[in-house]
């Protein structure tokens, strides 16, 4: 059952000089987000969401069961291959609202899977087609990773994705897309290593000279002032003398230096954009939500507890 929140109300008026491109207004209402802006015509709604940690294996994982215990559970034993861990109820449930709400395009943040089997990414396709909607993929740290499997997190990634999870990208590229709607781009960047490849930043930078409005997705947060180490790209703590999960997630530690200078550059390009109209991330299974710069960064609580947030687009009457 999904537990019920306390609603809370943030409120973000705009300087004329200062406010990201179009936005009149933001309002926060629990699980709902609303942008109220001058250069719309009509309302949409798109959804964001992250975390379902779903599993399903069948005999073709028999290979990778030493790395998939931990995150797969029961599900991962020979006698349920076939029976899913149950996550994959939140996601339906999910998609059934997104239908009912008429939403034109659902942004899954990564997390979606524990890892990645091939039964488990079969049946996450199988499961996106049905609903009927419009959807995009972009990876979190587990959908490509088994844990304990060695390798640079950057080469296991592009493996996997490029092994198993290429059909959830529907021939995007795995580590950047957008899709524009209404005259507002919704953009997507893969973050899962926590870090951002210079390919990534002159993409981001291609997007921002079209003039739209952005909204980027992540799967990562962006580090904040006040946030933990689950806000880890671009935190300046991230950083081998600081990576809290290595041991218990089987893989290399984070590097000793730290985050490269273009993972930097492109936290401060998206900060400084006026194009830029919100951040949406996953990773921490918290929701919470920050405004830096005259614009938002929402985190979604984790969809295997039935979280999603829900982004209304509404013309503003200001």
């Amino acid at each position: 059952m999904k537990i019920a929140y306390i609603i809370v109300v943030f409120l973000c008026l705009f300087s004329c000089n200062s406010k990201p491109e179009g936005v009149k207004m933001v309002t926060v209402e629990s699980d709902n987000l609303y942008y109220y802006m001058d250069t719309l015509t009509k309302p949409f709604q798109v959804m964001f969401l992250s975390d379902t940690h779903f599993t399903i294996e069948d005999e073709r994982g028999r290979d990778f069961y030493p790395y998939t215990r931990r995150m797969g559970g029961a599900a991962v034993e020979p006698e349920n291959y076939g029976i899913s861990n149950g996550n994959d109820n939140s996601l339906r449930a999910s998609l059934e609202k997104a239908r009912k709400a008429h939403v034109e395009l659902v942004i899954l943040g990564g997390d979606i899977i524990n890892f990645p089997s091939k039964a488990s990414v079969e049946t996450l396709y199988q499961i996106l087609e049905e609903s009927g909607l419009k959807w995009v993929y972009v990876s979190g740290n587990h959908d490509w990773h088994y844990e304990g499997e060695s390798g640079e997190a950057s080469v296991l990634r592009n493996q996997w994705q490029e092994r198993n999870l290429f059909p959830l990208y529907q021939g995007n590229h795995p580590l950047y897309s957008s899709v524009v709607l209404h005259g507002i781009n919704f953009v997507q960047i893969d973050n899962s290593t926590h870090e951002i490849t210079e390919e990534q930043l002159s993409f981001f930078k291609e997007q921002l000279k079209q003039k739209y409005p952005i909204v980027l997705s992540m799967h990562v947060p962006l580090y904040l002032e006040g946030h933990n180490i689950d806000y880890s790209c671009g935190h300046p703590d991230w950083n081998k003398a600081h990576d809290p999960y290595a041991e218990i997630e089987g893989r290399e530690p984070w590097p000793e230096e730290g985050h490269t200078p273009t993972t930097y550059a492109f936290c401060e390009t998206v900060w400084n954009s006026p194009s830029v109209i919100g951040v949406l991330a996953g990773h921490t299974h918290t929701r919470s939500v920050d405004f830096y710069r005259n614009k938002i960064q929402y985190v979604s609580g984790a969809n295997r507890s039935g979280e999603d947030v829900l982004i209304h687009f509404i013309p503003s009457r200001l």
